[in-house]
């Protein structure tokens, strides 16, 4: 059975989404929601408690804004499942993970198969296969807007609540769980979702700035593993240097985000514009 687990903003989830899952799906299935409309759970302590409740042996991750374009997607998924290596199916992903605080949608080699609505009608479609083979493609890491995972691997690993809190990296940080453990994390092309990405309406500038301060706490845990490949073939010598200008991007972005670097622009700005009007 499958256990579609969702971290609801409100007391339920949306009845259109509800609808979607039973008409879609194709197989014995459970929805266990998860009531944070009082925002008392982080997305950690939130999916542990799904965990908890779910009787199914497959746990469906799910965002309360995705639904399906794919009819039977549920059997399609579980059919991945089949090889015992297995841990993690997912729809977006990235192949390189280096040492530095980045999230996998800022890696250079990514596989995706998924359909995102800006939450205005309009449908984008990013579709990424050129590391697939056969219907999967092995990752490090996938995005949490939908993951599945195999139920038994609770055993040895949590959504870790104790390193992180808040909404961000939640999925990496399980994702590096199961590959220290010997297991596979894949990305499926036989299976759309879509997903609202109503949090970036909320503003995605807001989002990232929040998700930094996880990242690095990602960075620290996971620093002995990393730079990680899976599914691409890349030499020992070349991921060295993408390490490299990763972790020089990461500096890069965290400098021009700092205090220093704000009270420098707002010193120089009124220099600046004082230059302009004598230029004229």
């Amino acid at each position: 059975m499958l256990s579609v687990i969702i971290c609801s903003r409100a007391a339920d989830i949306p009845e259109a989404q509800r609808r979607n899952i039973e008409a879609t799906v194709g197989c014995g299935h459970e929805i266990v929601v998860i009531d944070n409309s009082q925002g008392r759970y982080s997305i950690f302590q939130a999916y542990n408690e799904g965990v908890r409740r779910a009787k199914g042996d497959l746990l469906c991750f799910m965002h309360d804004d995705v639904v399906f374009a794919t009819d039977g997607w549920g059997g399609r998924i579980a059919r991945h499942f089949d090889d015992p290596a297995v841990g993690v199916v997912g729809f977006g992903g990235a192949h390189f993970v280096p040492d530095a605080p980045l999230y996998w949608t800022e890696l250079p080699f990514v596989s995706e198969h998924c359909r995102n609505d800006d939450g205005h009608g309009t449908l984008t479609d990013c579709v990424c296969t050129d590391y697939f083979r056969g219907g999967l493609a092995d990752v490090v890491v996938v995005d949490g807007f939908c993951m599945v995972v195999r139920a038994s691997l609770f055993g040895q690993i949590s959504f870790d609540e104790k390193t992180y809190a808040g909404f961000h990296a939640y999925d990496m940080d399980l994702c590096m769980q199961v590959v220290a453990l010997g297991g596979r994390v894949c990305v499926c092309r036989d299976v759309m979702p879509v997903h609202t990405w109503s949090e970036a309406m909320a503003g995605r500038k807001k989002g990232m700035e929040l998700l930094r301060p996880n990242m690095r706490l990602f960075q620290q845990k996971w620093s002995h593993m990393l730079p990680l490949w899976r599914g691409m073939e890349l030499q020992p010598q070349a991921a060295r240097r993408l390490d490299g200008l990763c972790r020089r991007a990461a500096d890069s972005y965290a400098a021009r985000h700092s205090a220093a670097y704000r009270l420098g622009s707002a010193v120089v700005r009124p220099v600046k514009r004082l230059l302009g009007r004598c230029g004229r």
